[in-house]
């Protein structure tokens, strides 16, 4: 099928607007730059909104526009990751062939190419357009780029992809024709904590994750988001005198705001941190630094978040980078990691999430049934 670029013209006022709404990426400096491009010299003296006005007059032509837009877009922030475990080992050649149905049935807006790495994954490369009709027409389609990743094992397939609706919607598509080439559902393992409705078995996933990575030591928490349960706190638990505190520390608990952002260091240890888990209070999400146990010894900075956190479904991780060990101390830059790297720790984060997900299901069962023996 052949897919045509979308062609399209730009009149002043769109220009115009496309100019106005970008304040902070578009500031006096660049719009005297993009005039001075195109040998036009205005007045450092003149406002921003004179030079809008008059540089939306100009003839812009294909070239003129891309680079209009692309001083629009916010450099060097990548999208976090999900991933799903399919429980049994496909073939290169039966993803590949299910991948070439996709293509050939995907929308005028996709471009879909695929390749093979290492053997053992097969990488779907795709272009589409994102759409906003809450910005101005000239900005609302944002051409993005996505990959999503069959790294095939034995006993399992690991999909990983961009954590955004797009793309996952795009997975679902695939995964239908993999049922249909399987004649029968493959079960699709996620991690998730909708099961657990316990703040206290959901926060230890976070703390159990970041402190058993394979080949790491935590060395500090950065950054935590809580949420508290929608439950009133039970009277019997809280430690008070008499009704008349209980019902204001009761009051008071149904007051809090239902999400809290904490950021500092040795967040877990922090009286703030413990005062909330006390009320009920779970981890949503979390930035964290590992050193690496063998040389170089970098210190890495994780994050893990669940998009909806009262559901616990949604999640999410991502490898922010790495701060180098030189001369006995850590740089103060963050840089980005290697390839090979990054995508070694992202399985590691993806081995260790599972890991843990086992065992605060073994750790609820046993609960639940102490409970029904005590009872």
């Amino acid at each position: 099928m052949s897919k045509n670029a979308l062609q399209y013209c730009a009149t002043d006022k769109e220009i115009y607007d496309a100019l106005m709404s970008a304040k902070q990426k578009i500031n006096e400096k660049v719009l005297l730059e993009l005039a001075k491009d195109r040998g036009i010299f205005y007045s450092t003296k003149d406002n921003r909104d004179d030079l809008v006005h008059a540089i939306s007059l100009l003839p812009h032509d294909y070239h003129d526009l891309n680079t209009l837009l692309e001083q629009r877009e916010h450099a060097g922030r990548q999208e976090k990751l999900t991933s799903v475990t399919l429980p049994t080992a496909l073939t290169v050649e039966e993803v590949r062939e299910v991948l070439r149905e996709y293509i050939e049935e995907s929308s005028e807006d996709e471009r879909i190419t695929q390749q093979i790495k290492d053997g053992t994954q097969v990488i779907a490369n795709i272009k589409y357009s994102d759409i906003d009709y809450g910005k101005t027409r000239l900005v609302q389609r944002t051409p993005k780029e996505a990959a999503i990743e069959f790294h095939i094992a034995v006993d399992k397939t690991v999909i990983r992809m961009p954590a955004n609706d797009r793309v996952k919607s795009i997975f679902l598509k695939i995964k239908d024709k993999l049922d249909i080439k399987a004649k029968l559902e493959i079960p699709t393992i996620r991690i998730e904590l909708g099961e657990f409705q316990s703040s206290a078995l959901r926060t230890e996933f976070f703390t159990s994750l970041i402190s058993n990575l394979t080949g790491f030591t935590l060395r500090n928490v950065t950054s935590v988001k809580v949420e508290r349960l929608p439950q009133e706190p039970d009277e019997d638990e809280l430690d008070f005198d008499d009704d008349q505190e209980a019902e204001e520390a009761k009051q008071e608990a149904l007051a809090l705001v239902k999400n809290v952002a904490l950021k500092g260091e040795t967040l877990l240890a922090s009286e703030e941190y413990q005062s909330l888990t006390r009320k009920g209070f779970f981890i949503t999400s979390i930035i964290w630094r590992s050193v690496l146990n063998k040389a170089p010894h970098s210190m890495v900075e994780f994050e893990a978040a669940f998009e909806d956190p009262l559901q616990g479904t949604g999640f999410k991780y991502f490898v922010r980078g790495a701060y180098r060990y030189v001369e006995l101390q850590y740089t103060k830059t963050i840089r980005p990691v290697s390839t090979e790297d990054k995508e070694k720790y992202l399985g590691i984060i993806e081995e260790t999430s599972a890991k843990v997900i086992s065992e605060l299901r073994t750790q609820a069962q046993a609960g639940a049934l102490m409970q029904g023996t005590l009872a």
